[in-house]
């Protein structure tokens, strides 16, 4: 049967002096430079989590790690574009070479596009969009089974979207249809290595505030509020610790799931 985890005790709030709660965890976060994905590998570096971040853009990458880095976190750096079979295989080999294992993986690479209407959509665009959040997603939970079934451990948290649970008019069509397409691998793939001690879980975030968001001005957010029960978006922070809940030690019973993020405008 599979236990709680490698060199994890016991989880927050167990009392003041207890370890962090993924302490010595390794976590590879792909799309870690930005928004959602930023936010989990500070959120999981705070955890005691060793984390590779793994992202296209060079630069951005290596803020967020020499940041951490300055508080003491430990946080690795991968560079390469998430939709490209060879350069995930590395980027896993690459955590595995200077980790040893790997326990967690947290699929925050996506894209998005606007929201035209079906008949104005091009091909390429949905290709774009389908490669950007399945695919990206497939091949990453590809590469990692392996090795997390191997040691009869692992957390897989994929990232889905409030567009694949129900119908959006600000969500493109090809958006939707990738982010449900994520919901349906999650699942699959939860069945298939149950029983190897690896859970498989999605969140689907709502409306997050990022730079993409406030650029669209205020119309947005008080959109955003009128439609929400809580009044308001919701912040990176707030969907990473989600996502690391569903990575950590008191989620063990967990598979299978989709955790909606949305401040209340959709009840699944």
């Amino acid at each position: 049967m599979a236990g709680r985890g490698p060199g994890v005790s016991a989880g927050p709030g167990a009392g003041k002096g207890t370890p962090p709660p993924l302490r010595d965890q390794v976590a590879l976060v792909t799309g870690g430079g930005a928004g959602i994905g930023r936010a989990c590998v500070e959120r999981l570096a705070a955890s005691g989590a060793l984390v590779t971040l793994f992202d296209r853009n060079r630069a951005r990458a290596a803020d967020v790690a020499a940041a951490i880095g300055r508080s003491g976190g430990d946080v690795d750096v991968v560079v390469g574009d998430a939709t490209e079979e060879g350069v995930v295989a590395d980027a896993v080999a690459t955590t595995l070479d200077r980790r040893r294992r790997l326990d967690i993986l947290v699929t925050c690479a996506g894209g998005f596009s606007r929201a035209d209407p079906l008949p104005d959509v091009g091909l390429d665009e949905w290709n774009d969009l389908v490669t950007a959040n399945l695919t990206a997603t497939f091949l990453a939970c590809r590469a990692v089974v392996p090795t997390m079934r191997r040691r009869r451990y692992g957390r897989i948290v994929t990232v889905s979207s409030m567009a694949a649970r129900t119908a959006l008019p600000q969500a493109a069509h090809p958006y939707s249809a990738a982010k449900a397409a994520v919901v349906g691998l999650t699942r699959q793939l939860a069945l298939e290595v149950a029983a190897d001690g690896v859970t498989v879980n999605a969140v689907a975030p709502g409306v997050v505030l990022s730079p993409r968001v406030e650029r669209r001005g205020p119309e947005l957010l008080a959109e955003v509020a009128r439609a929400t029960p809580m009044q308001r978006a919701g912040t990176p922070e707030e969907v990473a610790a989600a996502i690391c809940f569903l990575a950590g030690p008191d989620a063990g019973y967990i598979t299978g799931a989709t955790l909606d993020v949305n401040g209340g405008r959709f009840m699944g």
